[in-house]
């Protein structure tokens, strides 16, 4: 046979693979996540979540009351609009 698989070739395959398990644990060591950092990186992205959160809400409302108001005039939704506008109006402030 051509390819016949020698003893040499074992050990060569062995002496590969245990370098390269060398290799995989010192990068996990390299990688290996500071918990104090994981925990302030997941705290730091739960409230910039939160931020855009409160943002895109409030922008959402303000866009939509906006569309309201250009059908102040429309019979059956100016009423409603109306309503809504004398809400927003009359709450304490």
């Amino acid at each position: 046979m051509l390819f016949k698989k020698t003893h040499t070739d074992k050990e060569l395959a062995d002496k590969n693979y245990q370098q390269l398990g060398r290799q995989v644990v010192e990068l996990y060591d390299e990688l290996k996540p500071n918990r104090a950092a994981l925990y302030r990186t997941n705290f730091l992205k739960g409230v910039v979540s939160g931020l855009g959160g409160i943002v895109g809400a409030t922008l959402g409302i303000a866009a939509l009351l906006w569309l309201l108001s250009l059908f102040g005039q429309v019979p059956i939704v100016g009423h409603f609009v109306d309503t809504v506008r004398h809400t927003l109006q009359s709450r304490p402030k």
